[in-house]
């Protein structure tokens, strides 16, 4: 496909790599508030079928429990966590064997790599957040 590419002049930076980065750091962090939206939905119905708690209650709780600071950080790790997964996909892809065992390595590299990049930058924002007293 980038052969195919490179022969008809175009440049596969932008046809294959900036699209997918852009679409995971876009979405990540959607996904995120989503997710954050859909667990503080099922904690509703469950704290208020299972266990009978007025449902004002339920969110006033929630928001004295959930400070926006805690939002933004998760907003920010999952940005990052798109930029990474995205990049070291797209690396790893663009230079990876031209056969099936090649893509089979890579994939796994890029996974590897990823994984361990999500780790430390973890380990930053966290020492950040630690720092400005987020």
């Amino acid at each position: 496909e980038i052969d195919a590419l490179k022969t008809m002049g175009i440049s596969a930076m932008q046809f294959l790599v900036l699209p997918r980065v852009l679409a995971l750091v876009v979405m990540m962090p959607l996904l995120t508030l989503y997710s954050n939206l859909m667990g503080i939905l099922g904690g509703y119905v469950v704290g208020i079928l299972m266990f009978g708690l007025n449902p004002v209650e339920y969110f006033t709780r929630t928001q004295q429990a959930v400070a926006l600071n805690n939002l933004w950080v998760g907003i920010v790790h999952s940005f990052v966590f798109g930029l990474i997964v995205a990049i070291s996909g797209c690396f790893k892809g663009m230079h990876c064997e031209r056969n099936a065992a090649g893509v089979g390595k890579a994939t796994t590299q890029a996974v590897v790599f990823a994984i361990t990049s999500i780790v430390i930058a973890t380990a930053i924002i966290t020492y950040l957040c630690h720092l400005l007293k987020v």
